[in-house]
């Protein structure tokens, strides 16, 4: 049974997630490491929102155990913090959206 081989696997996360700062309107791309490469248990969360892929959010995993999380056209609303949960491992980093208007209303 794999998913039990998998649960009895140590996970680690080889590399943190990074604060990014972005203007409204524009992506963050937010990326971490794990190892093993093949753990498959993995999760991201906008605050304690769990993120899917769809038009907005881009999920990806490439090889060496990279996992990116690419959010476009993101709001002000959008400020928060990104977890990345990985096993029983956890790694998060803070998202803030600027305003870009120099115009106040």
């Amino acid at each position: 049974d794999v998913s039990m081989f998998l649960s009895g696997q140590k996970v680690l996360i080889t590399e943190d997630l990074e604060d990014v700062t972005v203007l409204e309107g524009e992506s963050a791309m937010f990326k971490c490491r794990i190892s093993p490469v093949d753990c498959s248990k993995v999760q991201w969360f906008l605050d304690k929102t769990p993120l899917h892929t769809n038009e907005l959010n881009e999920i990806q995993s490439q090889p060496g155990g990279y996992h990116l999380l690419t959010l476009k056209k993101l709001s002000l609303k959008d400020s928060g913090v990104i977890t990345f949960e990985a096993g029983d491992k956890k790694t998060s980093a803070s998202l803030i959206v600027k305003g870009n208007s120099t115009i106040e209303t």
